[in-house]
């Protein structure tokens, strides 16, 4: 074989080599999933979304006025997007231990522990949540995971708990609005009160307060509940 043969079958092989160690790992991404709105899609993925999951759980229960919204930044802290709940939160991606945001929630002593009292803790399955998030990398990801075609009581007060619980409990009930159980929320749901806020419809005082409205397909889930009949299922 001719050298320059050689030489350029060598090369062929070298660049197709270098092709392949440089090519990128699809698993080393994770790829939102969306879920359709008639909820025909399933999640094939077991990825938290920070947008939709980990973001109002953060603006319903402690970005508000006092806490950690922009006006008031507390000690620093601004949990109303990405990248403040990222800095100033002290978040390191695959370590919840040594990440602040976490380390505050699980905090045993009353002087420490977020949400201060009195508002009420997070829910073991909240902060569960937040660890899966930082154990995932803490991305920054955008995922629809709610089914419109589900929509008893448990699901909407799932909602209700994520995205407002923080500023509506029975210590602190803003505008003297509780949403703690069965009762409270249909009494608000019934007069209209709540769907305008969450939808944040013109004269309402739009809700979460400071963070992202909701998405539609959770306002659906509430308003076909209550078209159904407010059943406590």
């Amino acid at each position: 074989m001719k050298l320059v043969t050689k030489i350029t079958l060598w090369m062929l092989t070298a660049s197709a080599m270098s092709f392949l160690a440089c090519k990128h790992d699809p698993q080393a991404e994770v790829k939102p999933v969306l879920n359709n709105q008639n909820g025909n899609n399933n999640i094939v993925n077991d990825s938290v979304s920070f947008q939709t999951e980990i973001l109002p759980l953060l603006t319903g229960n402690c970005a508000m006025d006092g806490c950690h919204n922009a006006a008031s930044a507390a000690e620093g802290v601004v949990l109303d997007n990405y990248n403040n709940v990222i800095s100033t939160a002290k978040v390191i991606a695959f370590n919840p231990a040594k990440s602040e945001l976490y380390e505050v929630l699980v905090e045993t002593d009353q002087k420490k522990i977020m949400p201060r009292p009195p508002s009420p803790p997070l829910t073991q399955a909240q902060i569960e949540l937040v660890a899966k998030w930082i154990n995932q990398g803490a991305r920054n990801t955008n995922i629809i995971k709610c089914d419109t075609n589900t929509f008893n009581f448990v699901t909407v007060q799932k909602i209700i708990t994520n995205a407002c619980i923080g500023c509506h409990n029975n210590n602190n009930a803003q505008g003297g609005v509780k949403l703690t159980d069965y009762n409270n929320i249909r009494q608000h749901t019934e007069t209209g009160k709540l769907l305008s806020s969450i939808s944040h419809l013109p004269g309402s005082s739009p809700m979460p307060k400071g963070g992202n409205k909701l998405e539609a397909c959770k306002i659906t889930i509430i308003k076909k509940w209550a078209a159904a009949g407010y059943l406590n299922n």
